[in-house]
């Protein structure tokens, strides 16, 4: 059970060099990055030599939503970018790629399966071949892409039964906890023991539902939206909506997750304060 930080939710805000992600680990004793698939950023190729300089390792590459192969008329771009991203992970001896398949409104889900077998096809070949784990990651509707709740990374009950039918081994879940809070879920008990079986990884981000009174105006704070349940707040693990203290304690018991990651989403004045409240609540929690 190791933790480790991602640096999807620190490039959109405060844009570090690849020395300051590994400064930032070594700050609170984190062994382990999610490397953000941006090859656009000075040093992107050279950051896994980068990062040893710090002790830290590669955990995962996260191929971000930028690349969805479900959503393309020709899906041989994001199909190269996937497979890149897969090559990334094995030169980096890490096991996991976190993908965002996308969801097309025109298919049903026997429609949707048959489709994400057939476009992404090249890319679990060689995840196969490498044995990379794909990691579908549970999400919200942050763009109102979804108007009829029907996409399976948005619903538990779909996502247990897309993978279910889907039937492959190297395609598991990444468990986000906010990300299920944000879709108006509940993250423990209900979505988590609906999903538990394929969960190999985990982020972690506790989110409050927002408030004026609470917060202030929305433009002055960071937050994320779900176009069907509202907007929400990233705030300290412990201090939000979520049960994180029952949750990691099944979790911590689940011989399959490897890695509890931080995306915390924090405004960057208040990143050390989150981190730090972080990885003490889930520290504390690891070491009972």
């Amino acid at each position: 059970m190791n933790i480790a930080f991602s640096a999807d939710s620190s490039w959109n805000r405060w844009h570090p060099t690849y020395d300051e992600l590994g400064q930032l680990c070594k700050k609170y004793n984190v062994k382990y990055l999610e490397l953000v698939f941006y090859p656009e950023n000075d040093k992107f190729y050279q950051s896994p030599e980068i990062l040893k300089n710090y002790d830290v390792d590669i955990c995962c590459i996260n191929a971000t939503a930028k690349w969805r192969p479900m959503l393309d008329d020709d899906p041989t771009e994001s199909q190269k970018k996937l497979c890149e991203c897969i090559e990334l992970a094995n030169n980096c001896n890490a096991r996991y790629v976190i993908h965002y398949p996308g969801y097309n409104t025109s298919f049903n889900l026997k429609e949707t399966l048959d489709q994400y077998k057939k476009r992404l096809d090249p890319c679990l070949n060689l995840a196969s071949k490498y044995n990379i784990i794909l990691l579908l990651e549970n999400h919200f509707d942050l763009r109102n892409e979804d108007p009829n709740k029907m996409d399976p990374v948005r619903n538990p009950d779909l996502t247990a039964l897309f993978l279910e039918a889907l039937n492959l081994s190297n395609v598991r879940v990444n468990y986000d906890p906010g990300n299920v809070y944000c879709a108006g879920i509940a993250p423990w008990p209900y979505a988590y023991q609906i999903l538990k079986e394929y969960i190999v990884y985990v982020h972690l981000k506790d989110m409050g539902f927002y408030a004026h009174s609470i917060y202030g105006t929305s433009k002055d704070i960071e937050t994320l939206s779900d176009s069907h349940s509202g907007t929400y707040v990233p705030i300290a693990l412990g201090e939000g909506g979520i049960n994180y203290f029952s949750m990691l304690n099944d979790l911590k018991s689940n011989s399959k997750i490897e890695y509890f990651t931080f995306e915390d989403h924090a405004r960057p004045e208040i990143r050390d304060e989150v981190l730090s409240k972080g990885v003490n609540f889930i520290k504390n929690i690891i070491n009972k």
